[in-house]
């Protein structure tokens, strides 16, 4: 089933014959795809006629639809697609049928999308935020590394800027205590939540930050219980830690903390603070922790805070 004469259309007339389009019964042309019989016998899906003819011509706002972003839609694509403003056929699927871009989750799903997404970020025309990195590289760790090319560069992040790279310099962000190390050397870093850094990292089968910098602690400290108020805010924090006047690393670099092999160490209060959040899984609640290894009276104040959580 398919739409003729399309290429008759006046050009003026084209929101018009869109919004005809997305309303039933000429919608299951753009958007039903069809079953293709291959010569070896196989099948394979694909758009539609209609909806391949209507993506390469300029039928929105002047423009091919293919390749740009609905104008209001998904704040992670701006900067990659050119915004177009849809208003009037905001039906996902008509968009996605037109080869408008609506979501990040969207095109992932699409045949090419992970492609044509790294395509995009690896554009040095193209401007992204590390936030936007973050939460994008978040979907991609959700993909079958069997289905994604490995791309050639990948956008990372060098001394808190996006820039385009070798992808196999990246390194996938995964322990914030050696985050000092990395940023001192430049390196590109790929960030994502840490409990997806391992398959973001098979992915692009490349390596993550604990695996580049093992940071094996030289100098010597002196073991301090943590204190009952900070354990009851974060449940599972370790019972101790080694607090050093210095905390030194192979290479005599030094660190406020460092949490390894199942041990915290740290030199400052911060350090502490830190440490104890990411070794008890509570990392968005060390200043919490901060606050009250400065001044245990605040117990009941931070415990009434958490109220709302």
């Amino acid at each position: 089933m398919a739409v003729r004469d399309l290429d008759l259309v006046d050009d003026a007339a084209w929101p018009r014959a869109l919004a005809m389009l997305a309303q039933p019964p000429l919608r299951d042309a753009l958007t039903t795809p069809v079953r293709v019989l291959l010569p070896d016998g196989t099948t394979e899906t694909v758009r539609s006629y209609t909806a391949w003819w209507l993506r390469g011509h300029p039928v929105l706002d002047g423009r091919r639809p293919a390749g740009l972003r609905a104008a209001g839609g998904d704040p992670l694509l701006a900067g990659l697609y050119e915004a177009v403003d849809a208003a009037g056929f905001e039906d996902e699927q008509v968009l996605r049928a037109l080869g408008v871009r609506t979501s990040v989750a969207a095109l992932l799903d699409e045949p090419g999308g992970a492609a044509e997404l790294l395509g995009r970020l690896a554009d040095t025309d193209r401007q992204v935020t590390p936030a936007q990195l973050h939460a994008i590289y978040g979907q991609l760790a959700d993909l079958d590394p069997d289905e994604v090319t490995l791309p050639d560069e990948l956008c990372a992040v060098v001394n808190g800027e996006p820039r385009v790279v070798d992808a196999g310099d990246t390194l996938v962000v995964d322990a914030p205590d050696l985050m000092p190390l990395a940023e001192s050397d430049g390196r590109p870093l790929l960030p994502v939540r840490p409990t997806r850094a391992a398959d973001l990292a098979e992915l692009f089968q490349v390596r993550r930050l604990s695996e580049a910098y093992p940071a094996r602690v030289i100098s010597q400290g002196d073991p301090h219980d943590v204190p009952e108020a900070v354990r009851e805010l974060l449940p599972g924090a370790p019972l101790s830690y080694v607090e050093h006047e210095e905390l030194l690393i192979e290479g005599d670099i030094e660190l406020d903390w460092r949490y390894t092999d199942g041990t915290l160490h740290a030199s400052t209060v911060e350090g502490v603070a830190a440490g104890l959040a990411w070794a008890s899984g509570h990392w968005s609640r060390r200043f919490e922790v901060a606050a009250l290894l400065e001044d245990l009276t605040r117990t009941e104040e931070l415990a009434q805070a958490r109220w709302f959580d």
